[in-house]
Parts: structure tokens; C-alpha cells; sequence
């Protein structure tokens, strides 16, 4: 793997890491009255990361544009998340942090091999 794909792998690690926070707090508040569900696009904040950032920059979190979700039906007392869709939507994510983690531990043992002349 180059460079630019350790990059891509570290960029979506620090918007799925991001993402997680997000849905984490969602779930956390399915039961406080009036809580907006909040999401981020992840492939609009991926290419926005990989775009205006080099290798080893991080962005911060008034980086990531947070939006409310849409719902077509809120709870009575105005919360609209929905726990079956956040629970969904975190699993994706999971997937995502966990894939972008083997690519990136696979291209350190590519790595090491070669430098031992393993390979």
C-alpha cells in the first residue's frame, strides 16, 4: 500500500470514530424529551478529510458538519431518534471502523515483512 492509502485509512478512521460519537449520543438520549437525532454524511466528510488535510493532520470536531436527521414521525414529546435505524446505522459504521482497522494493521505486517526481507 502507498502512503496515500495509509492516509485514506487513517482519514476513515477519524470520521467513523467521529460518527460513533454521534449515534452513541443518540442512542444515549432515545428517551430525552426533545433530542434532535444527529448524524454526519461519511463519504461528504471522508473526501472533505482526504481533500483539505495531508498525512497526520486530524480534524477537529467543528470540522465535521453535523446535521439533524430527518424523521417523517417524531415521539410525542418532540425526540426524534429512532433506535432500530440508530442501532443500524451504528452497526455500518462499526463495520467500516473495523475494515479500515485490518487494512491498516495488514499494510504495517506488509510493511514489516518487507523491511526483514521477508518478502
Amino acid at each position: 500500500m502507498s502512503n496515500n492509502s495509509i492516509n485514506i485509512l487513517e482519514k476513515m478512521l477519524d470520521v467513523a470514530a467521529f460518527r460513533h460519537r454521534i449515534l452513541a449520543s443518540n442512542i444515549a438520549n432515545a428517551d430525552t424529551p426533545g433530542y434532535k437525532a444527529r448524524d454526519i454524511s461519511f463519504q461528504g466528510e471522508l473526501d472533505q478529510a482526504i481533500a483539505s488535510s495531508g498525512p497526520g493532520s486530524v480534524r477537529g470536531e467543528h470540522d465535521f458538519k453535523v446535521f439533524e436527521v430527518i424523521t417523517t414521525m417524531p415521539n410525542r414529546d418532540g425526540n426524534t431518534v429512532n433506535l432500530n435505524i440508530e442501532m443500524a446505522k451504528l452497526a455500518e459504521n462499526t463495520l467500516i471502523y473495523n475494515t479500515a482497522t485490518s487494512l491498516l494493521a495488514k499494510n504495517i505486517r506488509i510493511a514489516r515483512d518487507v523491511v526483514r526481507g521477508i518478502r
